[in-house]
């Protein structure tokens, strides 16, 4: 499936999948239930992010990291965000705090305007949940902190 038509432009170095918004849809209840590893999808080249839902107050993705891959450090200006870490390790870092190592089951919380970025650390494959607040998407690198 191609990028919606208001979609704004993604980053190049990402790999976008959008096979999945409109299926989780409120009017049709049992499409609100979705197994997640569904939206575990992952690329050699360049991560993955799968847009799992999009509509109403929130917006669900599930970003896919192979070793070595990451999300880089970035800031959204208007959005704030949880991430729930669903495979793997990575190295989180928050604002301009030391980097954390985050495991499944852990999560974060980001607020809208702080920096964050996360790497796959590990020799398999790590995936998280983003919870994302409404708002328009926009997606400000920034240089991470001692580099």
């Amino acid at each position: 499936m191609t990028a919606p038509p208001d979609m704004p432009k993604l980053p190049d170095d990402e790999n976008v999948v959008f096979d999945f918004l409109g299926k989780i849809n409120p009017e049709n209840l049992p499409s609100m239930v979705f197994k997640l590893s569904e939206l575990q999808q992952f690329d050699q080249e360049k991560p993955t992010v799968v847009l799992g839902y999009a509509a109403g107050q929130i917006g669900v993705v599930v970003w896919n990291l192979e070793p070595g891959q990451e999300n880089d450090y970035h800031m959204h200006p208007s959005t704030e965000h949880i991430h729930i870490i669903i495979e793997g390790e990575c190295e989180y870092t928050l604002g301009d705090e030391q980097p954390v190592i985050t495991r499944a089951g852990d999560a974060i919380m980001v607020p809208a305007k702080v920096a964050h970025g996360i790497r796959n650390i590990s020799d398999k494959r790590a995936s998280y949940v983003a919870v994302t607040s409404p708002g328009p998407y926009e997606k400000i690198r920034v240089e991470r902190p001692g580099k």
